[in-house]
Parts: structure tokens; C-alpha cells; sequence
């Protein structure tokens, strides 16, 4: 009998051991599972900001393209050169972020994609400041060749050239001639040899009814002789632009033109400029 109670109680006791044993193991698994979980979750959580941050960049990125696309597209129009003729979308389908059909390809690691990212926005950035300077500097050039006095004012014949001539008013001896003449009927509406502002709009002695224009970089133009202005002093003019009509006020001998550009503050041959 008490072989029986011993074996009884040997058996409890071991039952006991076991199911504390096993209850100790499952309450460490449990908690082990839920570490494991947690770090998950965790990692997922990081990933999930690090793509929202890819995602982002992305953006940018497309965004600095579009922006040098279209300066490209203005430089080439302003230098003639046309479109570049590819065929590469939008959508970026030349894009360096190399692309793989692992999953677990290493380069398609946020932190590596991320850097590439940020190497495509550094040269987009770089790419969009070197276009913008020169989208700059073809303005600039495109602006002094508006205003450069080149455009001929009148289509008239040249009767007289800049420098030395013979006294046309019938006198003895010679005078330097600081322009040219354009022999032109009474009325012919003068042009603007460039684009500038009208300084001087008026009456002068010996030059009679005159219109001067300062362009820029350097250059001033005068009209003289004229029977009419049609601008004022101020005023805004672009390269062709109707600004008066010849005449033979001042010390004429008939209707004509007589034009004269300065350059820096001294009169040059304006036959050196017009084309």
C-alpha cells in the first residue's frame, strides 16, 4: 500500500514539474514571439518611412528633370538647334536606379536606392544651374544683339560717306562728315537701327528736327533732318520700329536722312555696324 502511495505521489510530483516546465517554456516563448514581433513591426515602421522618404526624393528628382527638360527645350530654341529626337519618357525610363528580379537583390537596399536618389538630384540640380546660366547668358546676347544699331533706317541709296568730304552747299575746301546720308523722299518713315530709349527729341542747330537714341553697351543713334518725330523722350523703341519721317529741316540741301552712331562717346563709321 504505501509502494502504491509513493509511485502515486512520485508521479504528481513529476506531472507538477512537468507543467511548470512547460508553462515556464511557453510563457518564454510567448514573450520571445512577442520581442521577435515588436522588432518586426519595427523594422517594417523604418522601411515604411525610408520608402516615404525614396518616394519623396522621387519626386524631387522627377520635379529638377522637368525643370532642366524645359530649359533644355528653351536654349535649344533660343540657339536653333532643335529637338534632341529621343525617345526617353517622362516617366523616367532611362533612369540609373538599377532594377533587378531579386527581391533580395542588395542594391535595391532603401539606404543604397536612396543614395543613388540623391546622386540623380545632385546632378540634376547641377545640371539645371549650368542651363540656367546659360539660358542667362544667351538672354543677355540675344538682348545686345537687339540692341545693336545694325538695322539700316532707311532703304535708300548712300550719297554721302563717314569722313572727309567736299562742301555740298557749293563752298571752298572740305568738312569731315560725321555720319551718312540716305537720299529719301519727303515723308519716308525713318526706322530705329536697334533697340533703345529715346533721349532727345527736338530741334538742332544745322542737324534741324533730330531724334537720338541711346541702346545700350556703349552705342547711341541719331536721326537727322527730319521733317516729323513720332516717339518721345523716354520712350521705349524695338529694332525696326517706325520712330519719325525724313525731311530737310537744319542745313539741307533736299530731303534726306542723315544718321549717325556713336560708340563710347565718339562717332564711328555707321557703315562698321549696319548690315
Amino acid at each position: 500500500m504505501s509502494l502504491w502511495l509513493v509511485a502515486c505521489s512520485c508521479l504528481v510530483l513529476a506531472s507538477f514539474v512537468f507543467f511548470c516546465a512547460w508553462g515556464c517554456y511557453s510563457t518564454w516563448k510567448a514573450n520571445s514571439d512577442r520581442q521577435e514581433l515588436a522588432k518586426l513591426r519595427q523594422i517594417n515602421q523604418q522601411y515604411r518611412e525610408e520608402l516615404l522618404s525614396l518616394q519623396q526624393q522621387a519626386v524631387e528628382a522627377e520635379n529638377y528633370l522637368q525643370e532642366v527638360r524645359l530649359l533644355d527645350q528653351r536654349v535649344r530654341e533660343m540657339t536653333g538647334m532643335g529637338d534632341r529626337g529621343d525617345k526617353t519618357s517622362r516617366s523616367g525610363s532611362s533612369s540609373t536606379v538599377p532594377r533587378s528580379s531579386s527581391r533580395s537583390d542588395s542594391s535595391l537596399e532603401p539606404s543604397k536606392v536612396e543614395q543613388q536618389f540623391s546622386r540623380i538630384n545632385f546632378e540634376a540640380v547641377k545640371a539645371r544651374e549650368t542651363l540656367q546660366l546659360l539660358e542667362k547668358d544667351l538672354k543677355e546676347y540675344y538682348a545686345y544683339l537687339a540692341a545693336l544699331p545694325d538695322h539700316r533706317p532707311v532703304s535708300g541709296r548712300i550719297t554721302s560717306t563717314f569722313g572727309v568730304r567736299s562742301n555740298p552747299f557749293g563752298g571752298r575746301g572740305s568738312e569731315f562728315h560725321n555720319g551718312v546720308d540716305f537720299a529719301v523722299s519727303y515723308g519716308t518713315p525713318i526706322e530705329a537701327a536697334g533697340d533703345g530709349v529715346v533721349t532727345f527729341t527736338g530741334y538742332r542747330s544745322g542737324f534741324g528736327h533730330t531724334v537720338v537714341i541711346s541702346h545700350g553697351y556703349g552705342y547711341r543713334s541719331s536721326y537727322c533732318h527730319l521733317s516729323r518725330s513720332l516717339v518721345r523722350q523716354g520712350e521705349r523703341v524695338t529694332k525696326g520700329q517706325k520712330i519719325a519721317l525724313a525731311g530737310s529741316s537744319g542745313r539741307s540741301t533736299g530731303p534726306h536722312l542723315h544718321f549717325i552712331i556713336e560708340k563710347d562717346g565718339k562717332e564711328i563709321d555707321p557703315l562698321t555696324v549696319l548690315k
